[in-house]
């Protein structure tokens, strides 16, 4: 089991607004979603925080599609919402992220429980 930390947006994941998020990991990081994946390890921790940061738990969530690589400016309206709905266009996304259309992230796509 592993955890994500929705520090910027746990109201969206605890209202259920929020069944996508996009990450800036590693290969190594990458990798170990897609085996969590592939070996049908599906649920996983949600925090508000990273526990050293003194965060908290905020439930749990399960693996709803394999993660994948996508660079920001290919995401829909549809991912937008998924994210939570707190941003309407693509580039106040990155801009809320702090990352550019042209970077690639890690999506998971996931059901809160």
């Amino acid at each position: 089991m592993a955890i994500i930390s929705y520090a910027q947006t746990t109201n969206e994941y605890l209202s259920g607004l929020k069944t996508e998020t996009r990450r800036d990991w590693s290969s190594r990081q990458f990798m170990m979603w897609l085996n969590f994946w592939d070996t049908g390890n599906l649920i996983h921790d949600a925090w508000d925080k990273l526990p050293r940061a003194g965060g908290k738990f905020i439930g749990k969530f399960r693996l709803t599609d394999r993660p994948f690589l996508q660079q920001l400016k290919e995401m829909t309206q549809e991912n937008l919402i998924a994210e939570g709905g707190m941003c309407k266009t693509v580039d106040d996304f990155c801009k809320f992220i702090g990352k550019s259309p042209e970077d690639w992230v890690t999506v998971i796509t996931f059901q809160a429980l």
